[in-house]
């Protein structure tokens, strides 16, 4: 996968590259921190993906695409959130927060893979849209292996700490994960948070009730900060 870095922040592509070249079928073409030079090379050169910083001197990330005809995936590299649901409105695959470590990097590397994957196979998937959503798949780590889980065979996650537990319809997998950083890995349109601990899948929730959703018999707690927004989520759904 040919890919190219572009941040105004040398250190920051170091750790990009650093962290890259362990991935085998990644290649390097050319790194950035002019984010104007960089779309003179992608004028004239055709890249895989694009790891992109947000906040630039002249051009931020953001609007870099809009000048593009035909850009490369975006996998988004920034120090800030606020930007993540305009950055999914421009089909980023992804979204990382620094400092970024290997394993959210090799997730988001992963699912760029998947994309084109299934872009080959089916010729017109989109970044976050496949046609099967069943054979998208995303990569647990759990201690010194890597699950590769389908999407729609998980249940719910909850959160203990720095750990969360995947219930899928196989297998639980325990992990070193925030349930803020769950979230960034999950498309947004299939799961939900009904509570500080815990995401739920909408395609598994069996029954809402005021208070808890029931999901393959398990009643998973609905806190008062999620209730209303969730509830009139369902109610609008139910239209």
């Amino acid at each position: 996968m040919k890919y190219i870095i572009i941040d105004d922040e040398p250190a920051a592509i170091e750790v990009l590259k650093f962290h890259l070249k362990n991935i085998p079928f990644m290649e390097l073409m050319a790194t950035f921190r002019d984010p104007l030079v960089a779309i003179e090379y992608l004028q004239e050169n055709t890249v895989d993906l694009m790891f992109l910083d947000i906040n630039m001197p002249n051009l931020s990330g953001i609007s870099l695409p809009k000048l593009l005809n035909n850009p490369p995936h975006i996998v988004y590299t920034t120090a800030y959130s606020e930007y993540a649901i305009e950055s999914y409105e421009l089909n980023a695959v992804d979204y990382l927060l620094k400092p970024i470590g290997f394993d959210r990097l090799l997730q988001a590397v992963m699912k760029v893979k998947q994309v084109m994957d299934q872009k080959v196979k089916h010729g017109n998937a989109t970044a976050m849209s496949v046609e099967n959503d069943s054979e998208q798949t995303i990569f647990i780590k759990s201690g010194a292996e890597f699950h590769q889980v389908a999407i729609q065979k998980i249940k719910y996650i909850e959160s203990d700490g720095n750990y969360v537990t995947f219930y899928t319809t196989k297998r639980s997998i325990l992990a070193r994960y925030k349930i803020s950083e769950v979230l960034e890995l999950l498309p947004q349109q299939y799961f939900v948070r009904i509570h500080r601990s815990y995401i739920v899948a909408l395609n598994h929730i069996d029954t809402v009730k005021k208070h808890c959703v029931i999901v393959d018999g398990n009643e998973i707690p609905i806190s008062a900060n999620y209730r209303e927004g969730f509830l009139t989520m369902i109610e609008a759904m139910g239209k």
